[in-house]
């Protein structure tokens, strides 16, 4: 909504907002809704991540039941739909990565499980569709305040405390603003078709290097990142291929220029961060 709200007509819905919760599994208050707006475009991006109190079980139902919701809904239209999925839906290659879209599904979790279950609905369904797997998304947002790794890290360095950061674990990470531009890129140039690509930049990195590149940029002291963290469940190795991104023509992005947006937008939003 930050980047594109003045080139599309945006109507946002979510089960977290406080003024108006928004339970996608509830299809008749979905449909009302949907019904009353009509949008061009659905962009799925909610899930039950297993942060809280949920269960397994719970994950693997509750994920699916609300894609296929916005599929009924799309249906009749033929409304295009953006999906967000994640890389938790490969495995077998946790010690050399590299994922391509062509790799057979290995769902590491019931998190990963629930997203091949929606991924597999949306396929089915005919509609056309734009399926994202990306993870480790970073970036900087003045509205959002939710508990997430980067920008919880974020404001901890600011803050000046210590952060104990994994240095052994590869990723690809996602810039927020890139996966937008790629949302975008889809609805003006390419929502007649069915998409599924990975995303994320032409580097791998640990989360380590990240912060450390990150600190440096902001003029944030980097000696308070220190290379002793662990991230337990996340595979040693799970970097993505982003070769069809850039096959197909769709917005692509360096690994500096992730280190110079964040560095942009902090300076435009610092003021959102507060010292504890």
């Amino acid at each position: 909504m930050e980047l594109y709200g003045s080139q599309f007509d945006i109507f946002g819905v979510a089960g977290s907002d406080k003024n108006n919760p928004v339970d996608l599994r509830d299809f008749k208050s979905l449909q009302s809704l949907y019904t009353r707006f009509k949008p061009d475009i659905v962009i799925h991006m909610a899930a039950d991540v297993g942060r809280d109190t949920t269960t397994s079980d719970q994950i693997t139902t509750t994920n699916p039941a609300m894609t296929k919701n916005l599929i009924d809904l799309a249906l009749p239209d033929k409304t295009p739909i953006i999906f967000t999925s994640t890389e938790a839906v490969y495995g077998g290659k946790e010690h050399v990565g590299g994922y391509s879209e062509n790799d057979d599904y290995r769902p590491r979790s019931p998190y990963g499980a629930s997203k091949v279950a929606s991924e597999k609905l949306l396929m089915a369904a005919g509609l056309p569709y734009r399926i994202t797997r990306g993870h480790r998304h970073v970036g900087i947002s003045k509205h959002f305040n939710r508990s997430k790794q980067f920008p919880d890290t974020l404001s901890d360095l600011i803050a000046g405390k210590i952060i104990h950061a994994d240095s052994q674990k590869l990723f690809t990470p996602v810039l927020i603003n890139n996966a937008c531009d790629i949302f975008a890129h889809y609805i003006a140039k390419d929502s007649s078709q069915q998409r599924l690509i990975n995303i994320g930049t032409d580097r791998t990195v640990t989360f380590y290097k990240l912060m450390i590149d990150v600190a440096k940029a902001l003029g944030i002291e980097s000696s308070l990142i220190r290379p002793d963290g662990e991230e337990s469940g996340w595979p040693q190795n799970s970097t993505l291929s982003v070769k069809k991104l850039s096959e197909l023509g769709y917005p692509t992005i360096t690994y500096q220029q992730i280190i110079d947006t964040i560095r942009t937008d902090y300076e435009i939003f610092k003021k959102e961060y507060k010292k504890e």
